[in-house]
């Protein structure tokens, strides 16, 4: 086994932990972007205003960091390869889209991304001074929990990712 396997493996086992967060949210709010160089910025702006709303701004860094990565990766690899003309293209374009979904429970914010490519997200190790891949590796140093799997109907993937609202300890 790989260690990209691995380490989904590791969180969809912490996953199973933080229960259906995103199935019984006491919140919940989605947005479907096109598939472009405005999706990142559109869906940072949505989920600053979301958590706002919601009063989890104590966790808005964190869950915009990781919708922020997680939206970049689902733009740039999550369209379909179209091999068409534009005519054909246009057809089509509605397929190139980007789903958003946030959920609140019990201090919890579920965070799920879907695109419409069914291959799996692969973390690399990115060198020094690449100027992009390493998306995964802050959405895993940010988040609680993350993991990815097919669509129900197999037309693309789902990336979810957890952030834990952290406990307070009371001082005397």
């Amino acid at each position: 086994m790989n260690l990209d396997r691995e380490l989904l493996l590791l969180d969809s086992r912490r996953i199973d932990g933080l229960g259906s967060i995103l199935d019984a949210p006491q919140h919940q709010k989605s947005l479907t972007l096109a598939a472009d160089d405005t999706a990142p910025g559109t869906a940072r702006c949505f989920t600053r205003d979301v958590l706002a709303a919601w009063g989890a701004e104590d966790l808005l860094d964190h869950v915009v960091l990781i919708v922020s990565e997680l939206a970049t990766n689902a733009e740039r690899h999550g369209r379909l390869a179209h091999h068409d003309g534009v005519e054909e293209a246009k057809r089509r374009q509605h397929l190139d889209e980007i789903t958003l979904t946030l959920a609140l429970q019990a201090g919890v914010v579920g965070i799920e991304v879907e695109d419409n490519s069914p291959e799996p997200p692969a973390p690399r190790i990115a060198s020094p001074y690449a100027t992009g891949g390493r998306g995964l590796l802050l959405v895993s140093a940010v988040a609680d929990a993350w993991t990815a799997c097919p669509k129900q109907d197999g037309s693309g993937k789902r990336v979810i990712a957890f952030v834990k609202r952290p406990e307070t300890s009371l001082t005397p």
